[in-house]
């Protein structure tokens, strides 16, 4: 079994968006297509990034756990402050050799001592090639696993989320459910898991990922 390697999580963040050469993951079958980490340092921002993730973030912001309407400055503060401090969490912007970004996902809640991550923020922006999107997601799920050393990965999705069965096909299976309530404050609605609920309007879906070996 692989340590887990938290610190090139960190190290990945750091280089994103320096001059000189990246890292990026080829997706599985298809030589065209990579998962290049998202520069999440203010200064390193690449603004097309910034511009597609706000994009993309308010045209599916039922598919989040808060929604709101996402600015590209309120996008820049969270890549800055949220996602880039957090050694738990990295983005990939996936994209084709001509730099066409077609959506883009990650890993979140990382327990580096129990060796546990999720996938998270799953997102197809652009028309995609057939199966693009699950091969990516196979792609970042064994690099967790191989490169990270992390043994168990799940994912998180909303009950309503056609995309669940999205996630079933690629070998994940629901562990449970814990419904959720619903929040409004000014233009916020915020979704929170509260098990005290006997029912509720959505829930959150927790899976495992059981299938592995393709």
């Amino acid at each position: 079994m692989k340590p887990a390697r938290k610190e090139l999580v960190g190290l990945l963040k750091n280089v994103a968006g320096l001059p000189g050469p990246q890292l990026m993951l080829k997706v599985g079958g298809f030589d065209d297509y990579f998962l290049r980490p998202v520069a999440t340092q203010r200064s390193l921002q690449n603004s097309v990034d910034v511009s597609c993730l706000t994009n993309w973030r308010n045209r599916f912001v039922k598919s989040f756990l808060t929604e709101f309407v996402a600015t590209e400055e309120r996008t820049a503060t969270w890549l800055a402050e949220a996602v880039h401090p957090d050694d738990s969490r990295i983005l990939f912007m996936i994209e084709n050799v001509h730099r066409d970004r077609i959506g883009y996902m990650g890993l979140a809640y990382i327990d580096w001592a129990n060796s546990y991550g999720e996938a998270d923020a799953i997102v197809k922006g652009e028309s995609a090639p057939k199966e693009l999107m699950s091969a990516a997601l196979k792609t970042v799920l064994h690099w967790a696993k191989g490169q990270l050393g992390l043994q168990t990965m799940a994912v998180r999705v909303l009950s309503d989320n056609p995309a669940l069965t999205f996630y079933r096909k690629l070998g994940f299976e629901e562990t449970r459910r814990i419904p959720l309530r619903k929040a409004v404050s000014d233009a916020l609605v915020s979704w929170t898991e509260d098990g005290s609920l006997v029912t509720s309007e959505r829930y959150l879906v927790h899976h495992v990922w059981r299938k592995h070996d393709d």
